[in-house]
């Protein structure tokens, strides 16, 4: 109910509001009235800032919405007394309808949308579902389908029925929780292969009863069975291990194995001896071994550890084999008792079992004594008369100060003949064995605290400082070994003297980089070799030098007297590749090269073998050919280059090495001015990057160095001719912008179609034979569909693997011939010239035959006269046509390379003849005209008595050069009417 209270204001505009909101209300009702009539279902209700949101089962919404506060008014003048003001009240009748009472007093009245009332909520009878399972609302079928739900008891799955939009039904059948499976539920157990096998090991101390020797056979009383016991922490009689790795694959390897118990079973189904702990799971992973894996995504692999938790179990164990070894079909470990065949793991939750097959065997072994001894490869014998030691320690082995070792690996263990380890036993240890003459050195060695887990203390280790070098180096200290296995038996009597000696092991911090740019060498300045780089190994202030290094730990001197095979290696990638062009060698203080007789390198790459030539070292001195060097910035290479300074100890048990790197990269010379200048071209020749060639024109000495062209074989194009600063004919070698060795013209990308693979051949062999800039002008090369690219390289310092492209370029070759054209000759005539100045003839004159050659003349593309009609520039006869004019057409032999061919409709008017005969004084010019049998003849003909008007008669010339290619041209005789 809302409540307002009465003031002297003018409420009609709230009263205008509230009665727009409930208009709006009104309409809501009605479409949420309308959406229940045609079966809708309210999905959900949602709270917005200015109401709510409906939504329906259809996914269509509507809004209620509140109404906003209106402004407050300006107080007004004191009006008369208003009537008490009355607010509506919304309620619900008894039959669930809305209503409202709009006077003081007055009766409600239902709210009608529509002219229908509206329900405030539905009860039971307005909502519920029909005989064919549709949700009903005021006895109004809609479209929602209610599920028929039951439980099928045979089966123990649920049954739900559907019904499909066509009519029809459709059940599916769902299993309960208990019979459904997870991807994380255990499915299956299985052997990882077809048997497998285990060894369990068990071991225990010796009973009181087996005598002091079972225990200390060195020294077989009660005490020193006591001191055994005392070192492990074990009594009479304890188990020390007794436990196996069996592995198993668990399917899905992603199960959860919680609250599953596992056991090992025999094939009667009772419990094997050896079980897992109480509440102990399989570990997911085995780091055992066997030859076949489970082919899945994930092998699967788990690992179930069967232990025996007393002495009894185990033996009994051991003792009581499922099978005899002589079972057929059974393979047997090497001492064949112990083994139990035919095992399975269990797998068992809340009383669902899963089992693997029975394919486990498991041997059970009781340990051994380990017996070891010195590895006679990893020590040598004491010579008491400079190892003043204790006699019981008659061997010594050699540990680098700064190294961690563990004592253990200079003994073998007999039984197995392999180095001896930390679990062959249950407990191991070390201690320095006091001497008067250790006293001062003593604490410079670190004995490793105990490993937890294998109950070892044997490593021992020293610091790499100058002052643990300067004090222990080639110390020698007893360790005496105490060792506790696993059938009970305590030594230690075997102990190992340690030379703990200065080891060329260092780790060295590298020299700082530095940048070569390539360069020749300066003839100028015979005292310095510029291609030459020289690295100071003693450099006061530099902290990094190998010296100032070495001198931080103590071991400038040792380096001197005991390094040997010295070099620097010069390699890059892996496998190693020599870095090209750089050779080094050592110098003295006084930059003298140093020289070693016993020098096992090559000529620039020297080893040093010779310890009093190796003490002169002082630096090294590196030179670089720029002819054959590398910078780091070409494909393929390295962000730098690294020479790594290597050696070796001259000491037989000084094994590790150390390295100093000295790091460089190699540059060229920034010369980008010459090489724009060197792709500089001669104006009017390229179309953006298309260059198109011709050939060599056939007058000698066009360009210093070409020869002309006499066939089809033999005409070329010069690509350097195009550049302005590439090739000077004019210049001497050593005066062109740079070295003729330095640039090359390649074929790249793609080959055209049909064409020769690669078009260039060396253009100046005397001057630079491998410099192919001259471009093959062939049949084949000409025409082709696409150009051909052609890159220029530029080589730094005539290295052919040290370039750069400087740019491709597009070649493209045409014919001189064909790209000529057919034109009037405009030189002059013959004094007294009597003919038309122009080609015509009269119709049925059979007297007048005019020389072609006198009207139209061939030009080649640069405009030179191709003589084709037996006349020259000057109108002189000549003996022959052009040389690039085939006298006998290459492409069909015998037939003639220039031919006037008259093929229109009206060829029966003019007749053409090859090679004119000439004329008498004064009939075509006042002066005789000569015999040209290059020419042709042209002249009327009688075939028509008569043309009503002259006639336009044109003539193809056809003119074929020496590749075959074909210019042709139109020329128009006309026929003049008589």
């Amino acid at each position: 109910m809302i409540s307002l209270g009465s003031c002297q204001k003018d409420y009609s505009e709230d009263i205008a509001d509230l009665q727009a909101q409930i208009t709006a209300n009104q309409n809501a009702i009605t479409a949420l009235n309308s959406a229940i009539a045609s079966g809708k279902l309210i999905k959900t209700v949602a709270t917005t800032s200015t109401g709510y949101t409906i939504t329906f089962s259809d996914n269509t919404t509507i809004s209620l919405n509140h109404g906003t506060n209106g402004t407050n008014g300006t107080p007004g003048a004191t009006g008369p007394a208003g009537a008490t003001g009355f607010t509506p009240i919304i309620g619900i009748d008894a039959d669930g309808y809305w209503t409202v009472v709009t006077t003081q007093g007055g009766t409600p009245a239902r709210i009608l949308v529509g002219g229908q009332p509206v329900y405030a909520k539905f009860t039971t009878d307005q909502f519920g579902a029909n005989a064919q399972g549709f949700i009903t609302i005021n006895g109004v079928a809609t479209s929602v389908y209610v599920p028929i739900i039951a439980y099928n008891d045979v089966t123990k799955k649920l049954q739900i029925t559907i019904k499909n939009t066509d009519g029809t039904f459709t059940t599916y059948n769902v299993a309960v929780d208990e019979d459904t499976f997870l991807k994380s539920d255990l499915v299956s157990v299985v052997s990882p292969i077809g048997t497998t096998k285990i060894k369990f090991n068990y071991g225990y101390v010796p009973a009181a009863t087996d005598g002091f020797a079972a225990i200390n056979p060195t020294t077989a009383t009660l005490a020193g069975v006591n001191t055994a016991l005392g070192f492990a922490g074990v009594a009479y009689d304890q188990l020390l291990r007794a436990e196996g790795k069996l592995p198993l694959i668990i399917n899905p390897a992603q199960a959860i194995l919680t609250g599953y118990t596992f056991d090992v079973i025999k094939r009667d189904g009772t419990k094997y001896a050896l079980q897992p702990e109480a509440g102990v799971l399989p570990e997911s992973g085995f780091s055992g071994a066997f030859h076949q894996f489970a082919a899945a995504p994930s092998n699967g692999l788990y690992t179930l550890t069967i232990k025996a938790a007393t002495k009894t179990i185990a033996n009994t164990a051991r003792l009581a084999a499922n099978y005899p070894a002589a079972v057929a079909g059974y393979p047997v470990f090497v001492n064949g008792t112990g083994e139990s065949f035919e095992l399975a793991v269990r797998a068992t939750k809340s009383g669902r079992e899963v089992i693997s097959g029975y394919q486990y065997a498991v041997q059970v072994n009781q340990d051994v004594n380990t017996a070891y001894t010195w590895d006679p490869a990893k020590v040598v014998a004491v010579n008491p008369a400079v190892d003043p030691l204790p006699a019981a320690y008659p061997w010594k082995a050699y540990v680098a100060i700064g190294a961690s070792k563990d004592l253990l690996d200079f003994y073998l263990n007999t039984g197995t003949g392999v180095m001896l380890k930390s679990t062959d036993f249950y407990k191991t240890a070390v201690s320095i064995e006091a001497t008067p003459g250790n006293s001062d050195v003593e604490g410079f060695v670190t004995i490793a605290p105990e490993n937890t887990t294998t109950r070892s203390r044997t490593t021992v280790s020293t610091s790499n400082t100058a002052v643990t070098v300067t004090n222990l180096n080639d110390r020698v200290i007893p360790f005496k070994l105490q060792t506790f296995d696993w059938r009970g038996q305590y030594f230690e009597t075997k102990g190992i003297s340690v030379v703990f000696y200065s080891a060329l092991n260092n780790t060295l911090t590298a020299n700082p980089q530095f940048n070569y740019v390539l360069r020749t060498d300066d003839a100028t300045t015979p005292a310095v070799d510029e291609r030459q780089v020289t690295v100071l190994l003693a450099e006061p202030s530099n902290a990094t030098a190998f010296f100032s290094q070495l001198d931080a730990v103590g071991k400038t001197e040792l380096w001197r007297t005991q390094a040997t095979n010295v070099e620097v290696q010069l390699t890059y990638k892996t496998p190693a590749v020599a870095i090209p062009g750089v050779t080094y060698e050592y110098l003295d203080a006084n930059n003298n090269v140093i020289v070693d007789a016993g020098d096992v390198g090559v000529a620039g790459k020297p080893i040093f073998t010779t310890a009093a030539e190796i003490q002169k070292i002082r630096k090294i001195r590196f030179t670089f050919d720029e002819t054959t060097a590398l910078p780091n910035s070409l494909a393929g290479m390295p962000a730098n280059y690294n020479a790594v300074l290597k050696f070796t100890d001259r000491r037989a048990y000084a094994t590790a090495t150390t390295t100093y790197s000295m790091p460089f990269t190699i540059a060229n010379p920034n010369i980008s001015a010459t090489l724009n200048q060197l792709i500089e071209k001669k104006p009017n020749l390229f179309d953006g990057d298309l260059l198109t060639v011709y050939g060599t024109y056939p007058v000698p000495g066009v360009y210093a160095g070409a020869t002309a062209q006499t066939d089809a074989t033999n005409a070329y194009y010069d690509l350097w001719n195009a550049y302005k600063y590439l090739y000077d004919p004019a210049l001497a070698p050593a005066a062109q912008l740079v070295p003729l060795t330095n640039w090359q013209f390649v074929k790249s990308g793609t080959t055209p179609t049909g064409a020769p693979a690669n078009p260039l051949l060396a253009g100046i062999p005397v001057l630079n034979p491998f410099n192919t800039d001259r471009f093959q002008v062939l049949p084949a090369t000409m025409y082709t569909n696409i150009p051909y690219d052609i890159t220029l390289k530029y080589y730094y310092f005539g290295n052919v693997a040290n370039f750069v492209n400087l740019e491709t370029i597009k070649v493209q070759a045409k014919s001189e011939v064909r790209e000529g054209r057919v034109l009037a000759n405009a030189a002059a005539k013959p004094a007294g010239w009597a003919l038309p100045t122009t080609l015509e003839v009269v119709n049925g004159d059979l007297v007048r035959e005019l020389p072609l050659s006198y009207y139209f003349k061939a030009e080649d593309y640069l405009g030179f006269n191709l003589k084709a009609f037996g006349r020259d520039a000057a109108n002189a006869i000549a003996a022959a046509v052009d040389t690039r004019i085939d006298i006998a057409n290459v492409s069909a032999p015998g037939i003639a390379s220039v031919k006037v061919l008259n093929t229109s409709a009206n060829a029966h008017l003019v007749a053409v003849t090859a090679g004119h005969a000439g004329a008498a004084a004064g009939v075509i010019a006042t002066a005789a005209i000569p015999a040209n049998p290059l020419d042709f003849t042209i002249k009327a003909t009688n075939a028509v008595a008569t043309i009503q008007t002259d006639v336009v008669v044109p003539l193809t010339v056809e003119i074929t050069d020496i590749f075959g290619k074909k210019l042709t041209g139109t020329i128009n005789v006309t026929v003049k009417k008589p």
